[in-house]
């Protein structure tokens, strides 16, 4: 399933977020994990959708803010290789 880096700048909270990952995805889409810095409001998540159009869609129709969604592929640092 092709991965995607989504970058927020929002002031979302921690509540906004867990509430968020309780939520029904479409099938399909999976939201993977979040790296967050509240304190510069930027967030970074990984997904993995069969596009990034998707991804951007589902948050067009929540009103979740997005800078970005970059296909991007996972590199192992201790394995030094590329994961598919």
């Amino acid at each position: 399933m092709p991965r995607f880096i989504a970058v927020h700048t929002a002031p979302f909270t921690e509540e906004q977020l867990k509430a968020a990952a309780k939520e029904a995805l479409p099938r399909g889409v999976s939201w993977k994990l979040t790296y967050c810095d509240f304190a510069d409001n930027k967030f970074f998540c990984e997904w993995e959708a069969p596009n990034k159009e998707t991804i951007e869609q589902r948050f067009k129709a929540r009103n979740t803010p997005f800078d970005a969604v970059y296909p991007v592929r996972l590199f192992n640092v201790a394995k030094a290789k590329f994961e598919s």
